[in-house]
């Protein structure tokens, strides 16, 4: 994207995240800071289960979602229902809680949004997690893979599109016209991504993974979070809704990324994997 390809509207937008990325300093939508919060909970030596219970309970939303997330097929055990935030985070497991207050971020940011971009912030919201759901289903099969891993990056790989729909509430008459904010969110979302991982404290090989999905498959068998993440993303049934696939189908993407190891492989996989996935989608649903 060229200076001259946008408005002075667009302009002005296009200055700020470039300031704000040249300075290292993102300014966070309000409903971004909780997640700052728990990062430095759980980064916290001192911090034990009470601290980050006491934490989580302060959002109503966030501890109800805990609460389900442990009585959920993903991570249930035993016949005896979980009742309490303090029961839930232990049962779950503080490295599960970052990636569910993310989600639950981005899906306050959907429901936000200006009427003119809720629609796409919400299929948004949807397209994501259903790739997370997909890419903790499969990573499940490959020993090289972090299954949770693959669950956070699934989350996070577009919280740069949500950072950036969250920014341009501030600019109505950007929003207002469709077709140039999404070529801001499509150029911006993979730098403003990074930088909004590493500030929520997110390894750097996952950011590093992140980036890489948007860019190459290393090839079959997939080994790596990238290509995991890479597969969840093309074979996800809610497409982006700021990606321009150019008027080509779900299918075709998915003949034209994987056609050359041939259909049964790939198929094969996703089968294998389809109830985990419908069993984590229910639960990042919730």
């Amino acid at each position: 994207m060229t200076e001259e390809a946008i408005s002075e509207r667009g302009y002005q937008f296009f200055r700020l995240m470039e300031s704000e990325l040249a300075s290292g300093e993102l300014n966070f939508p309000t409903c971004m800071e909780l997640g700052l919060r728990i990062r430095r909970a759980l980064d916290d030596p001192e911090s034990g289960v009470e601290e980050i219970s006491r934490i989580i309970s302060v959002e109503p939303l966030l501890a109800a979602h805990v609460v389900r997330l442990a009585n959920s097929a993903m991570y249930r055990r035993g016949g005896k229902a979980v009742g309490d935030v303090r029961t839930a985070v232990m049962q779950v497991g503080v490295a599960a809680i970052r990636p569910m207050a993310l989600a639950l971020i981005a899906r306050q940011i959907a429901q936000s949004s200006s009427a003119s971009t809720r629609a796409r912030a919400d299929q948004l919201w949807r397209y994501t997690i259903e790739v997370a759901a997909l890419a903790w289903a499969l990573a499940t099969d490959i020993p090289e893979v972090s299954a949770e891993q693959a669950l956070y990056a699934g989350l996070v790989h577009r919280i740069g599109s949500f950072y950036l729909i969250a920014r341009a509430n501030d600019f109505p008459e950007l929003i207002a016209e469709d077709g140039e904010l999404s070529d801001l969110v499509r150029y911006w979302s993979p730098r403003i991504s990074r930088e909004v991982l590493l500030a929520l404290g997110t390894p750097g090989s996952v950011a590093d993974a992140v980036e890489d999905a948007e860019v190459f498959f290393e090839g079959w068998p997939p080994r790596s979070l990238s290509d995991v993440l890479y597969i969840a993303s093309v074979c996800s049934e809610t497409a982006d809704p700021f990606e321009d696939r150019g008027g080509v189908s779900r299918e075709a993407l998915m003949d034209e990324a994987f056609g050359r190891i041939g259909h049964a492989e790939l198929y094969a996989m996703l089968d294998n994997a389809a109830q985990r996935r419908k069993d984590a989608l229910a639960a990042l649903q919730a």
